[in-house]
C-alpha cells in the first residue's frame, strides 16, 4: 500500500489536505427579500458544496467564509448556492456590507 500512495500522490491522484478556513472570493451575490433568501456564486472545481460556506457577521459587515478548499481538479466553473436570511445571520430588514472581493472571471480564482 506504501508504494501505491507513494506513486498516487507523486501523480496528483491522491487528495491533497484542504487548506483552513479562508474569505471566499466571490463571482456574484443576489438577495430576494420575497424568499428572504441569499445566493452566492462562487468557483467549484468539482468539489464545493453548500456545506462548505459559514457566515461571519461582524456590525454591518458580512463575511463569506470557505471552510474547505475545493481541492477536485476539474476546470472552474460557476457554481450558485442559496441560504435563507437567518442562516446566513442577517434579517430582510438589514443594511449590511460585503467584506469579500469579487472577480469574474471564475479561471482567475486559484
Amino acid at each position: 500500500f506504501r508504494g501505491r500512495a507513494a506513486v498516487a500522490i507523486l501523480l496528483g491522484l491522491w487528495p491533497l489536505p484542504a487548506a483552513a478556513e479562508q474569505v471566499e472570493a466571490l463571482l456574484g451575490l443576489s438577495m430576494d427579500f420575497d424568499t428572504q433568501q441569499i445566493t452566492l456564486q462562487v468557483v467549484s472545481t468539482g468539489c464545493t458544496r453548500r456545506e462548505d460556506f459559514r457566515f461571519d457577521v461582524s456590525g454591518d459587515v458580512l463575511t463569506v467564509i470557505r471552510k474547505e478548499r475545493d481541492a477536485c481538479k476539474a476546470v472552474p466553473r460557476k457554481q450558485a448556492y442559496t441560504f435563507p436570511l437567518g442562516e446566513v445571520g442577517i434579517g430582510p430588514h438589514t443594511r449590511f456590507k460585503i467584506a469579500n472581493p469579487f472577480i469574474v472571471n471564475e479561471r482567475l480564482a486559484r
